[in-house]
Parts: C-alpha cells; sequence; structure tokens
C-alpha cells in the first residue's frame, strides 16, 4: 500500500499565511507572512491605536480614544478631582454615575449636618431631668425616704412616674 502525499502541508500547493513568486513555484516566507498579517501580525500591539496596512493611517481607534478618556477620569480621580470629560463614551457614564454618587453624599452629608443642629436645639430647649439620671437602686432609696409603696419587680420607669407623682 503506497503511502499517499498529504497536499494540505505542501507548501508548493497550499500556502498558511501567504504566496509569492513565480507562476509554478510557491514562496512562503517572512515576506509574504509579513504581507498578509500571519504570525507576526497577531503576536504586536497595534501601537498609537491606529490599524496597519488598513489605509487609516495614524489616526486613533474609537477603542482608543475611550480607553484615554477614561484613563484622564481615572488620573484625575486620583488626584481626588472630578474632571468633566468629552465624548458619548464609557468614560462619559462612569463620570455621570460618579456625578450621581458625588451629589447623592452631598445631599446625605448636609442632612446629618442638619440633624446635629437640630439634635443640639433640643438639648438646649428641653432642660434634663435629673431624676431620669438616677438608677433604679436610688430611686427606691428616695422612695423609701418618702415612704412611698412600690413594688420589688418594678422597673426603672415605674419606679420613675411613682417618684414624679409623688413631688
Amino acid at each position: 500500500m503506497a503511502i499517499q502525499k498529504d497536499n494540505h502541508i505542501d507548501p508548493n500547493l497550499k500556502a498558511r499565511w501567504g504566496f509569492g513568486g513565480t507562476e509554478g513555484e510557491l514562496t512562503v516566507g517572512p515576506q509574504t507572512v509579513g504581507e498578509t498579517g500571519g504570525v507576526e501580525h497577531a503576536r504586536t500591539r497595534i501601537e498609537g491605536g491606529a490599524a496597519h496596512n488598513t489605509g487609516g493611517g495614524a489616526e486613533a481607534t474609537r477603542q482608543a480614544l475611550d480607553l484615554e478618556a477614561v484613563n484622564l477620569l481615572a488620573a484625575g480621580l486620583e488626584a481626588g478631582v472630578l474632571n468633566p470629560v468629552e465624548g458619548d463614551g464609557p468614560a462619559l457614564r462612569i463620570h455621570q454615575a460618579l456625578t450621581g454618587l458625588q451629589e447623592s453624599m452631598q445631599r446625605l452629608a448636609q442632612e446629618r449636618d442638619e440633624a446635629r443642629e437640630e439634635l443640639v436645639e433640643l438639648k438646649k430647649v428641653q432642660p434634663a431631668d435629673p431624676l431620669a439620671e438616677l438608677t433604679a437602686a436610688q430611686l427606691k432609696e428616695q422612695l423609701d425616704a418618702k415612704g412611698i409603696a412600690y413594688k420589688s419587680g418594678d422597673l426603672k420607669p415605674e419606679l420613675l412616674a411613682l417618684l414624679k407623682a409623688a413631688q
């Protein structure tokens, strides 16, 4: 049984990445691989966001511009500043979300400050009740001194109510 030649890997019959040369003779090598994008193209990054051999010149791609805008936004955030962004890509969406968070935080801080001011005003208006600061044992002592009867299982609020009623 004769072994049949594998035509799929024979460079004279079929090239994987490119071909060149004269009729009847096939040349596969770095020159043709580089022209068609082959292995070297797949392993190298596109510099500056520009595409190679597409007629696009050195113009940055949309993805490169979006990434640059996100990087500028991140640099500003690292410095503690939320800088406005240009364009309408992902950087704008991130900026809008962060602006919403910042406004919410400012509103919460303002509400907290207002609540503190109200608490200070309430403490000024209502004088502190000296009896409310006494413990249950101290309340029982005062009730005993005044001769007021109470149950041994009474809690502090009940003892306090009895003492206030007696005054």
